[in-house]
Parts: C-alpha cells; sequence; structure tokens
C-alpha cells in the first residue's frame, strides 16, 4: 500500500502564530480534513527550531484525495487565513510505503 505524504511548513509573520492556529481550530479545518474521503491524517505540529511556525503532516491514500481536498470549503478558508497569515510555505512531497 502506498501512501502520499505532505509535509507542510507555514513561516508565519511574527508573532501571529498563536491567532493562525485560533483561526484555524475555530474553523474546524482540522476536523474537516481529516473526515474527508481518502485521508490517512491530517495533524498540526509546532516545530522546536521556530515561534514563528506550524507544520502540517497530511497522508492521502491517492492523488485524487488530495486534489479533491484542494476545492473544499474548508481548504478555501485556510487559503483566507494563508493570505493574512503566511509569509512562506515549504511543501515536501512524497509517496511512502509502511514497513510491517
Amino acid at each position: 500500500m502506498k501512501i502520499l505524504f505532505i509535509q507542510v511548513r507555514y513561516h508565519l509573520k511574527k508573532g501571529t502564530r498563536q491567532e493562525f492556529y485560533r483561526r484555524f481550530r475555530d474553523n474546524n479545518i482540522r476536523e474537516f480534513s481529516s473526515s474527508e474521503e481518502g485521508n490517512l491524517e491530517y495533524e498540526l505540529y509546532l516545530p522546536l527550531d521556530s515561534d514563528d511556525d506550524i507544520c502540517i503532516l497530511e497522508k492521502w491514500k491517492d492523488e485524487a484525495s488530495q486534489l479533491a481536498h484542494l476545492e473544499t470549503l474548508h481548504y478555501a478558508i485556510l487559503s483566507e487565513l494563508k493570505l493574512k497569515y503566511v509569509e512562506k510555505t515549504d511543501i515536501q512531497q512524497f509517496w511512502i510505503q509502511p514497513i510491517y
């Protein structure tokens, strides 16, 4: 079974991480994304090397599911938040396979 793994790192405008996270949480973006067809994982993390960044780790069963995610209302809300709070976005995307 192959899995589409995506690591997103948002470099937020200085001092806005709490506000970004609050708006992210209040709009239930994680919950909506996690419940999408084909989503295997959607979690936020705070990197230890920056007070102004947030990371999202995503796992998808296939590329079609991930592309459908980009067309959802909650992704549109996230896009608006990014315009307001994010200075730069780093994305790494690759296929992984679990080792059993």
